[in-house]
């Protein structure tokens, strides 16, 4: 079968040399357990020794730019554009997946669903979902010192796994406030209150500054306060909200003040929004 898929195994010598067997993962690692934080140690001598190699390769740039023949500079160029400078883009997406799982973000959604928003005091104490994340936190923050153990965790790995958590978790809390269906002014100040206690505590788990997202909440949490004129504004600015929780804002935050057509011309408002795939 000289046209199949087998051609160059059974060929001649110098076809076969040309043959790179598919990638495949070692029985020895495993990526599906939470305690070594679904394989952290192996991802991160994958990653990093490909990061490494590529810094080799930009600090031997010029002394191969030398090298090469003229007409063969471009395909130096274009390997150098396109795969060396994206080695560490692959942090990303290698380590979100840990981030993703490291922390139980659904049952977060589920606790929140059970506290009561609409509220006539003011509250001194945070709900309890706040406690119960930043536990996960620190579990998270005790599973990556016993990981570090075994295999160093450089700086800027341990950056983006921290990053990818608190943004899922941010983005997580918004979600959870746009499932609210009543909310009074006292409601929207415990919060703010909520996520204030999450902030102070989380500042003393890790370094990174600014926090990933604060911004995202916190707007989000005072929108509450706008007027209608001003949600028009918020709507047509703030497109980093998915609809439904644009809609939340409309139905539930203006619901109680606006009338039925302003509440359907708002609903209009995001309906037209050209968004961004996300």
């Amino acid at each position: 079968d000289p046209v199949g898929e087998n051609a160059g195994v059974h060929g001649p010598p110098e076809d076969r040399k040309e043959k790179v067997p598919s990638p495949h993962l070692s029985q020895m690692v495993v990526l599906t357990d939470s305690a070594t934080l679904y394989g952290l140690a192996q991802r991160v001598v994958a990653t990093e020794s490909l990061v490494f190699l590529a810094e080799q390769f930009e600090s031997l740039q010029s002394h191969l730019d030398t090298m090469m023949p003229a007409a063969k500079k471009p395909f130096l160029q274009q390997f150098y554009s396109q795969t060396v400078s994206t080695a560490s883009e692959l942090r990303k997406p290698i380590y979100w997946i840990v981030a993703a799982k490291a922390i139980d973000y659904e049952q977060m959604l589920l606790m929140m669903a059970g506290v009561k928003w609409d509220i006539k005091e003011i509250m001194s104490q945070h709900n309890i979902y706040v406690d119960v994340l930043l536990k996960e936190f620190e579990q998270f923050n005790k599973r990556l010192s016993d990981v570090s153990r075994h295999v160093r965790i450089p700086l800027p790995v341990s950056n983006v796994l921290w990053e990818h958590c608190i943004r899922l978790a941010n983005r997580t809390l918004v979600e959870g406030y746009a499932n609210v269906k009543k909310c009074s002014n006292e409601g929207r100040a415990l919060m703010q209150l909520d996520f204030q206690q999450f902030l102070m505590k989380l500042e003393k788990l890790t370094d990174l500054r600014p926090i990933p997202d604060k911004e995202f909440v916190e707007t989000y949490i005072k929108a509450y306060y706008l007027t209608e004129n001003d949600m028009e504004q918020f709507i047509k600015n703030h497109r980093e909200y998915s609809m439904k929780q644009l809609a939340n804002l409309v139905n539930v935050c203006l619901g109680s003040h606006i009338n039925k057509r302003a509440r359907q011309k708002l609903l209009a408002a995001i309906d037209d929004i050209d968004r961004p795939k996300r």
